[in-house]
């Protein structure tokens, strides 16, 4: 991997770490919804295991892939991740960075909460499938769950109040926006809200339960009021002054933050539905797992990301995008690791929608011939975002990539030129002789 990138760097590198986060959660998703778990309403390390025992070729196979998977991109992850501290920690004591606060391009300093947020989220995800009897311990962990997201909220709360007062007072700069960059923001807000969604979920604890609440709408408001707000602003900037061709990816943006507040959506369902069971009222009637309004919502959310996913591959196709920055080992862009987020979006929430939508709902039978046709199609968008994932990894960040072949290139030169500096000062020597 290359080092030292110094006034070259930029915080969206974070979003090479996200993306195989991302990645992690994906292949969770195998024991979240194939996987058993009537007891608890994640999958445990002892229901996986009891899956395991029960199961056939397809459910032994799934929970493989998923182990394999899970750890081997939670591991990327977190080595991304502390390669990206390491570059960003030389990089704020350059000239670049003081620039950076001073552009639109401050905006890409909230990819750091958003990757923290994940960092959290896959923490919590590979606890669960490893740990055994961490669900016996649960609510003691639920406290430190909420400190963690309401952490990584501050954190996105200090970057963007710095931002938005700068931007407030000196104006936004509409020519150099190029792209839907500013919708970071409404991301990062996003996986604060789902992430304090989670403990809503799975607490029985009626206070936890509503401070949970409480702060996942919080940030929820601020996610949505974001995206309202900055939506428009980028496509007034676009219309007015064009695409810029290294920010195509962002036209994506929208597609991962649906995703995040669709789970946000379901996890506060579950939440109130705990809420309810502390009521004088409450008979003790169960609730249901699902419902034709959720199997709805699940559906608008996945059209919803349809439109800007056909719009984005339109136009990143007939702009170049995909040859120069995805495929391409000669332009180095940090822009580029957006393209990996929307493909984890639609397959985490696709899972969704076929288990807690279709499946529920008695649409569509599990395993049957439909189910497995779908969940191959799932598998199939997965697998395409893994490989632009590594691609954009080996293209981008690899010592043969992109940043690395321009190093050398400088390096070359600036021997070159020490080299030319040397001999003719070495002749005017002889000459002066």
């Amino acid at each position: 991997m290359i080092r030292n990138l110094g006034e070259k760097y930029s915080p969206l590198y974070f979003l090479a770490a996200l993306g195989f986060g991302g990645m992690s959660v994906f292949f969770f998703m195998a024991f979240m919804h194939i996987t058993p778990h009537p007891d608890t309403p994640m999958p445990t390390f002892e229901s996986i295991w009891d899956a395991w025992a029960a199961g056939g070729a397809f459910m032994k196979s799934s929970i493989l892939i998923g182990y394999i998977g899970m750890i081997a991109m939670f591991i990327t992850h977190l080595t991304l991740l502390a390669w990206n501290f390491r570059e960003f920690s030389k990089f704020r004591r350059t000239e670049a960075y003081k620039t950076l606060k001073s552009t639109n391009a401050e905006v890409t300093l909230m990819a750091i909460p958003l990757t923290l947020g994940m960092t959290v989220n896959g923490m919590f995800v590979a606890a669960m499938a490893l740990i055994p009897g961490l669900w016996g311990i649960i609510e003691s962990l639920m406290p430190l769950a909420l400190l963690a997201y309401g952490s990584v909220g501050v954190l996105a709360l200090v970057i963007m109040s710095a931002y938005l007062k700068r931007v407030i007072a000196a104006g936004f700069d509409f020519k150099a926006n190029g792209g839907l960059n500013q919708l970071l923001s409404a991301f990062a807000f996003t996986m604060v809200t789902v992430g304090f969604a989670a403990p809503a979920a799975m607490s029985g604890n009626k206070t936890i339960v509503m401070l949970a609440l409480l702060g996942s709408l919080f940030f929820g408001s601020i996610a949505v009021l974001l995206f309202v707000v900055f939506l428009p602003l980028g496509v007034m900037s676009m219309m007015r002054y064009g695409l810029s061709l290294q920010n195509s990816a962002t036209l994506w943006l929208a597609v991962p933050i649906s995703t995040l507040l669709a789970i946000t959506m379901l996890r506060l369902r579950h939440g109130l539905q705990t809420l309810e069971t502390f009521t004088p009222g409450y008979d003790g009637a169960e609730a249901p797992k699902s419902s034709i309004l959720v199997l709805v919502m699940l559906s608008a959310a996945i059209m919803f990301q349809m439109t800007f996913l056909g719009l984005g591959h339109l136009v990143m196709r007939q702009n170049g995008f995909y040859k120069e920055y995805l495929l391409g080992r000669e332009t180095a862009s940090p822009a580029a690791f957006t393209l990996v987020c929307p493909g984890v979006g639609l397959s985490v929430l696709s899972m969704f929608a076929l288990h807690v939508g279709l499946v529920s709902n008695g649409i569509v039978e599990k395993f049957s011939v439909t189910y497995y046709v779908l969940v191959a199609v799932i598998v199939v968008i997965a697998a395409v975002t893994l490989w632009s994932a590594v691609t954009l990894f080996r293209n981008q960040l690899s010592t043969k990539g992109a940043f690395a072949l321009a190093q050398q290139r400088a390096n070359s030169e600036s021997a070159t030129v020490v080299t030319e500096q040397k001999t003719a000062a070495e002749k005017s020597t002889a000459d002066a002789r």
